[in-house]
């Protein structure tokens, strides 16, 4: 083979190698776009606010100590969020047990306390605006559905509060008991005291919880 056929061969190859490597290029590229673009679509659905893991930590921590300082069977963290329009379009507000700390073979209430709509509530939602800790008996309670409510979870009395975050009420926390000797020797000034300390520490922690600007 003379040099100028080895040229036009070499030619040949080099042009070859560089489309093939045009392809390559190509195709790695689109599928890297592709991951990318898979990634920004299913973030945010996997995205949690700053600081999730330490909030909800403590928030628990603090249902937990709440519920043994007190010696009651249940302790919870309603928080309010929508849930709907109705056919004005008015928002359908609703509440979700989101925290619950239990006494050992007492029934959890979680799943029975999802996306409750919070009309039906209102005379619970009643004692939240008073702002005071006080015992609460459930037999004292008008006929409503929030008493079925808490007589089919075996409630006997119960405190509740009102949790607030940017001046706005957002949800309760609660506790409650189930046994009337513990509610025979409740003392008031620790529920009381307990309750106003609980509500603190929980607000402090949802105000700490941002949600991110961007994902990554």
């Amino acid at each position: 083979m003379n040099i100028s056929n080895w040229n036009e061969w070499s030619s040949i190859g080099i042009s070859l190698a560089a489309l093939v490597a045009g392809f390559i290029t190509y195709f790695v590229n689109k599928k890297i776009k592709m991951r990318a673009k898979a990634k920004n679509i299913i973030s945010p659905q996997l995205d949690f606010p700053e600081k999730f893991w330490q909030v909800h930590s403590k928030v628990q921590d603090t249902m937990t100590e709440l519920r043994l300082r007190l010696d009651c069977a249940r302790t919870h963290l309603v928080q309010f969020h929508n849930g709907g329009y109705f056919i004005d379009g008015i928002n359908m507000t609703r509440m979700s047990l989101t925290h619950e700390s239990l006494e050992r073979s007492v029934s959890g209430e979680i799943k029975n306390h999802q996306d409750l709509v919070m009309s039906m509530f209102m005379p619970l939602l009643e004692f939240i605006r008073k702002d005071e800790a006080g015992l609460r008996h459930v037999t004292r309670l008008d006929d409503s559905y929030p008493k079925q409510h808490l007589d089919s979870s075996n409630v006997i009395a119960f405190s509740i509060l009102p949790i607030r975050k940017d001046n706005m009420i957002v949800g309760y926390v609660m506790a409650q008991w189930c046994s009337w000797n513990k509610v025979d020797t409740i003392d008031e000034e620790l529920v009381e005291d307990w309750m106003n300390r609980s509500q603190s520490l929980i607000e402090v922690e949802l105000i700490n919880q941002k949600r991110k600007i961007e994902y990554k």
